[in-house]
């Protein structure tokens, strides 16, 4: 995979903006792909209404009473409707909060929790067709990767959440497609989006809860992008690419063959998650559930555990002892040692965080050591392995480069949709969560747009 220094001499986002506005067709197997995105981030909203109850009222206190303007979209278990902008902002916001939601390892960030908020929203102010909402998501999928992916990995270093950074991009890419714009309408919603994209990577150093304002503003902002570029608002030329453009801000280097794209759509290479923590933890996981067996009645007799994963990883989910159910979603320490001592990791052991005797014995023997080899994107991998030292010489371990849920482990829509059943558990019945999902796989078609979120 060649890189290059910034560029500044090909016209990167009118390229980008053309590949977007030649998306006019799908395949069965490409709304398929979708329609489970949708119905996973369905199952990470209600896992994210309510874990991060605390964080959620505070800005349901602020929004909800001052969100003046017409009503023109649903927001998740709300009665009422908001402006387009701030239920997508609510939106994104929900769905982000238990880190269940879909992702990308190349652009190393989320996708589906900003741009489906945001297409929802904005197709339901429109009275969008059920095709153009897929062909939307299609093409703000396309986006959000190519652009988050070229930027990787310094965009990471340079401390930016891509999820907000590129979201925005991604979201006013699709959100133009909403109003049926050109390829030079979409180049300036994605241009217009460059300067109004934000979000830091501080969250990973204290207070985590606050991480869902990064897409909920990817949502919002890239609708108002978008809107803009419908009146006839231009942005900035090759504003990804300029001596001042987005590329220059996010990064020092950039992947030129990652804004091509494949030989298929990009929606059909993100992963889809089963713990409910940071993505960097879910191979620690897995590899510690499946040494359960051997440890679960020898936990005392471990001398070190020794856990071997790349250095980002640490990074962003190296919180040793979490204090609060937040700080769970980003402590590879916790949910490792969680998996070793239960053989499972899920929401129950978020909120209180299951400090027991035996996990911080566990956590306090364990090490997150820097290793390069268990990250690379030309393999598709971002890895851990662990290993166990006891007490009597034995030694034992497991690698797992790839978690379940990656396209290279895929999960079925049937497990998704127990994925839905438990994260909805206590907040929906059994007739509402069949409504909306037969409402999502009958998704497609000329038929009138009707937001999913009038069925929870």
């Amino acid at each position: 995979m060649g890189t290059t220094p910034i560029i500044t001499t090909k016209p990167v986002t009118a390229k980008l903006a053309k590949d977007l506005y030649s998306i006019q067709t799908l395949s069965e197997k490409d709304k398929e792909q979708l329609r489970t995105l949708i119905i996973d981030y369905f199952a990470a909203t209600y896992a994210g209404y309510k874990q991060n109850r605390a964080f959620n009222e505070a800005v349901e206190r602020i929004v909800y009473p001052s969100a003046a303007g017409p009503e023109e979209s649903h927001v998740f278990l709300q009665s009422r409707k908001y402006p387009a902008g701030k239920a997508a902002f609510m939106n994104a916001l929900y769905g982000h909060g238990a880190e269940l939601d879909d992702g990308n390892k190349k652009a190393a960030g989320h996708a589906g929790v900003h741009l489906i908020p945001a297409v929802f929203a904005l197709a339901e102010k429109l009275g969008s067709t059920q095709e153009d909402v897929l062909l939307a998501l299609a093409a703000g999928y396309e986006a959000y990767i190519r652009i988050s992916s070229a930027a990787m990995p310094g965009m990471v270093k340079h401390g930016f959440h891509s999820t907000g950074m590129a979201g925005t991009l991604g979201c006013a890419a699709a959100c133009a497609r909403l109003y049926h714009l050109d390829a030079q309408g979409i180049e300036d919603a994605i241009a217009l989006a460059t300067t109004l994209s934000g979000g830091l990577l501080s969250y990973g150093d204290s207070r985590p809860a606050i991480k869902p304002l990064n897409p909920g503003k990817a949502a919002e902002n890239g609708i108002f992008a978008a809107m803009l570029a419908s009146q006839g608002v231009q942005g900035p030329t090759e504003a990804l690419e300029g001596q001042n453009g987005w590329f220059h801000a996010v990064t020092d280097q950039v992947f030129e063959d990652m804004l091509e794209g494949g030989d298929h759509l990009l929606l059909h290479d993100c992963y889809f998650k089963l713990y409910p923590s940071c993505r960097h933890t879910h191979c620690g996981i897995e590899a510690a559930v499946d040494l359960h067996a051997q440890v679960k009645d020898r936990l005392d007799e471990i001398e070190k555990v020794s856990v071997y994963i790349y250095p980002n990883a640490i990074r962003l989910a190296g919180i040793r002892m979490p204090g609060d159910q937040d700080e769970t979603k980003f402590s590879i320490y916790y949910t490792l040692a969680c998996g070793l001592k239960n053989g499972s990791y899920g929401i129950a052991d978020m909120d209180p965080p299951n400090l027991s005797k035996e996990i911080v014995g566990i956590i306090n023997k364990t090490e997150l050591i820097p290793d390069e080899t268990m990250e690379d994107r030309a393999r598709n991998i971002r890895g851990a392995r662990v290993e166990i030292a006891m007490k009597d010489g034995e030694k034992i371990g497991e690698t797992v480069l790839v978690p379940k849920g990656d396209p290279e482990k895929p999960l079925t829509r049937a497990d998704i949709i127990d994925k839905l059943h438990v994260c909805a558990q206590g907040q929906a019945d059994e007739g509402t969560l069949s409504r909306l999902v037969d409402m999502i796989v009958k998704m497609g078609g000329e038929e009138r747009f009707v937001n999913p979120m009038t069925a929870v």
